[in-house]
């Protein structure tokens, strides 16, 4: 089989508080004999999002860890440690849940049963830079695993008619161009399957009669 990948994959991938972690990890083990490809336009975004990422995460664990620091505080358990830091960390321009999964991985990591002030405040310092190298470890492998299918930035402007009706049909310019990446590819790889987390955009293409790519939500892929 082969494959053209959204952004939303390699994305997931990476990040492990991402929603589709585990389904991307299995996704690339289940295909590692399989073609996969992603286009210089997935490869900017995909590096534009993560290092936005990266930084949002970076700064909900360093103030974590600064609070931990300046407060010496020890947690009954880990649902006390969570509310802790969760209550402290509002500014943090990062989710709940995705605080929630980093904090429940740095917990199981290091197997606390109860938190220790001094003994948290040591392990979350060592934490942070094991969970920064999660990312680039994972982001190193990429290259190895996806094909780039060299098509350049504005590929799009060669089936700008696709693209219209890719629009007209509602699906944001940026996600049209990263369409028309996979078209272009599967003009040279027969039955190539352009696969996307994104189930409203899938939606939008295939509530329309095209035949100009195969589509699947990722969802089914795994």
């Amino acid at each position: 089989m082969q494959f053209f990948t959204d952004t939303n994959i390699p994305i997931a991938y990476t990040v492990i508080h991402d929603k589709w972690h585990e389904n991307a990890i299995k996704f690339f083990k289940k295909h590692e004999k399989d073609n996969i490809f992603w286009s210089n336009l997935v490869k900017k975004e995909y590096d534009e999002k993560l290092g936005d990422i990266i930084d949002e995460v970076t700064n909900f664990l360093e103030t974590s860890e600064d609070l931990l620091n300046i407060n010496n505080k020890d947690f009954i358990n880990y649902y006390d440690f969570e509310k802790y830091l969760l209550k402290r960390t509002g500014e943090c321009n990062l989710d709940r849940t995705k605080k929630q999964k980093i904090l429940e991985h740095f917990w199981e990591k290091y197997g606390f049963s109860e938190g220790i002030s001094g003994i948290i405040s040591s392990k979350f310092s060592v934490f942070i830079n094991y969970f920064e190298l999660i990312y680039y470890t994972r982001e190193s492998r990429l290259e190895n695993i996806l094909i780039l299918h060299d098509c350049g930035l504005n590929n799009y402007l060669k089936y700008l008619d696709y693209a219209k009706k890719l629009y007209k049909w509602g699906v944001h310019k940026p996600d049209c161009k990263i369409v028309i990446d996979a078209h272009d590819c599967g003009k040279n790889h027969d039955d190539l399957i352009f696969i996307s987390a994104d189930k409203k955009m899938i939606e939008k293409i295939l509530n329309h009669n095209t035949n100009f790519l195969s589509i699947t939500e990722f969802r089914s892929c795994n």
